[in-house]
C-alpha cells in the first residue's frame, strides 16, 4: 500500500509536467497568423537545413571582385560583455577565440559599470592574439568608448555625458534605440541600427517557448544541429530603427552601428543533486527552479548510477562565437589601430552586414564625380554628374534610400545610381536565402547637401 501511495505521486506530477507544457503550446503561445512569421517559424528543422545548404551554395558562387580603394576592410564586434559585467561569465581567452572564428578583428566592450572596476582602467584593451580590444561602457543609455575614466561625471545627464566623453576624444552612441526614440544628442557619435537583443524581445513566441521543457528538448537538437542558422532565426528587418535613424541622420550625422549585445547568458542548465533532485539554472549559475528526478526523467532519462553534480541538459541560445557571427561593423581602415577605429566611426566610414549569410567583406560603395571618389559618410556638396557606384560579392537586390525614402531599386553584383539632387543617401543589399529575400548589408549614408549661392 506505501508502494503505491509513493509511485502515484510521481506519476501524477509526471503527467502534469507534460499537460502544462502542452497547454503552453496551446495557450500561452499566440499563433503565427495573428503575429506573422517570427522566429519560432523559422526555428524548424526544415528550415534550418534549407537555410544551411542554401549558405553553403552561397559560398561556391561567391566573386571577388577587385576595387581600388585606400582603406581595408576590418570586422568589428560592438556591445559586447564579459564577466566584468554582472549578466556575462565570459572569459576573455573564450571570447577572443570566439571572435577569431567569426572573423573578427575588433572587439569593442561594454561593460555594465559596477564599483568594483574601472571599466577603462581595468578594461580589456591592445592586441590580444591578432584581435584589438577596445575597453567601453554600456551606461546612461549610450555605447560609451572613452579615452579616460568615466566614473567622475557618471551621474551627469544625458547631453552633458556625451559632451563630455565625445569633448575628451570618446565616443558614444544611443543603445537600444527602441526606448530612446525621442532622443536627440547634439555632437553624439552615432547610434545602433540594429541590437541582437532587442530583436529578442521582440520574439513574443519564442519566449514563451522557452517556457515549455519540450520545445526546449527539440530545439537543443535544433541548436546542436545548425547553430548559426537557429540563433540567426531571430533576424527581423530593423524597421523601426532605421525609421528613427533617417530622421536623425537628417539633423546632422549619425554613424551606424550593430549591436551584438553579446553575453552568452541565454540558456538552460539541469544538474543532477542529492536527494534525487534535479536544479535547473540559466549560464549565470542562477537557480530557476528545482524538479524530483522522476518528473525530469519523463522528459530525458538519467541513467542509473548517475553521479550527483553531473550535467544532465545544456542549451546555450547565443554562444560567443554564433553571436559575435550574426551581425558585425565593417570599419573601412588603412590599419588595425585604436586609432584608426576612432578615426573611422567618427567619419561614418563604416556599414553593418549580417555575416552569418555571407562574409561581406569585398562590399564596396562610394559616391563619384568625374574626378573623385567619396567614402561611405562623406558630407559633400551636390554637382551634376555624380554617382552611387557600389559591388558586391554575390548578386544582391539593391535599395537606395533619399531622405528614408526608397528611390530606387534593382538586381545583380554592381550598383550604379544617378544622383540627381541633394539629400542624405544610404543604400541596403539584400540577399536570397533559401527562397527568402532577407538584409544583408546596411551602408551609411552620404550627406549630400545643396551648393552655396
Amino acid at each position: 500500500m506505501n508502494q503505491i501511495f509513493y509511485r502515484r505521486p510521481k506519476l501524477l506530477n509526471t503527467i502534469l509536467v507534460i499537460l502544462l507544457a502542452l497547454l503552453s503550446c496551446v495557450y500561452i503561445i499566440p499563433s503565427a497568423s495573428i503575429l506573422g512569421e517570427d522566429a519560432l517559424d523559422r526555428l524548424k528543422l526544415n528550415r534550418l537545413r534549407d537555410q544551411h545548404a542554401a549558405i553553403e551554395f552561397l559560398r561556391t558562387q561567391r566573386q571577388e571582385i577587385p576595387v581600388d580603394r585606400p582603406y581595408k576592410d576590418y570586422r568589428a564586434n560592438l556591445h559586447v560583455h564579459s564577466k566584468f559585467s554582472h549578466d556575462s561569465r565570459g572569459k576573455i581567452e573564450q571570447i577572443v577565440a570566439s571572435a577569431k572564428a567569426a572573423g573578427t578583428q575588433v572587439l569593442m566592450f561594454t561593460e555594465h559599470p559596477a564599483p568594483h572596476y574601472d571599466i577603462f582602467d581595468d578594461g580589456h584593451q591592445g592586441m590580444r592574439d591578432g584581435v584589438l580590444l577596445v575597453p567601453g561602457a554600456e551606461m546612461n543609455g549610450f555605447l560609451v568608448f572613452p579615452k579616460q575614466s568615466p566614473r567622475d561625471f557618471a551621474a551627469a545627464e544625458k547631453q552633458e555625458f556625451s559632451d563630455i566623453v565625445c569633448g575628451r576624444g570618446g565616443l558614444t552612441f544611443v543603445s537600444h534605440l527602441e526606448v530612446r526614440m525621442d532622443w536627440e544628442i547634439n555632437g553624439v557619435t552615432g547610434c545602433e541600427i540594429y541590437n541582437t537583443h532587442a530583436d529578442f524581445k521582440d520574439e513574443r513566441r519564442l519566449l514563451s517557448s522557452l517556457k515549455n521543457p519540450l520545445w526546449l528538448i527539440q530545439a537543443k537538437k535544433m541548436c546542436e544541429k545548425y547553430p548559426q542558422e537557429a540563433i540567426s532565426a531571430l533576424l527581423d528587418y530593423p524597421s523601426d530603427y532605421l525609421k528613427r535613424y533617417d530622421q536623425l541622420c537628417q539633423l546632422h550625422p549619425h554613424t551606424g552601428v550593430s549591436a551584438n549585445d553579446a553575453h552568452q547568458n541565454i540558456g538552460l542548465i539541469a544538474r543532477l543533486m542529492e536527494g534525487d533532485k534535479v536544479k535547473i539554472e540559466n549560464p549565470l549559475g542562477e537557480e530557476l527552479l528545482e524538479l524530483n528526478r522522476v518528473v525530469f526523467s519523463a522528459l530525458q532519462s538519467i541513467p542509473e548510477g548517475t553521479p550527483v553534480g553531473t550535467e544532465l541538459f545544456r542549451m546555450q541560445l547565443d554562444p560567443y562565437e554564433y553571436s559575435l557571427r550574426h551581425v558585425g561593423t565593417h570599419l573601412m581602415m588603412k590599419e588595425l589601430s585604436s586609432e584608426a577605429v576612432w578615426e573611422c566611426l567618427q567619419a561614418g566610414r563604416a556599414y553593418v552586414a549580417f555575416d552569418w549569410m555571407a562574409d561581406a567583406t569585398g562590399f564596396d560603395l562610394a559616391l563619384t564625380d568625374n574626378k573623385n571618389r567619396f567614402e561611405i559618410g562623406s558630407q559633400v556638396t551636390w554637382q551634376n554628374p555624380m554617382k552611387l557606384e557600389a559591388v558586391a560579392p554575390h548578386a544582391v537586390h539593391w535599395k537606395v534610400f533619399r531622405n528614408g525614402e526608397m528611390d530606387f531599386e534593382t538586381n545583380g553584383i554592381q550598383l550604379s545610381y544617378g544622383v540627381s539632387r541633394p539629400g542624405v543617401y544610404r543604400v541596403e543589399a539584400w540577399l536570397e536565402i533559401a527562397g527568402k529575400e532577407q538584409i544583408w548589408i546596411l551602408a551609411n549614408p552620404f550627406y549630400i547637401q545643396v551648393p552655396s549661392a
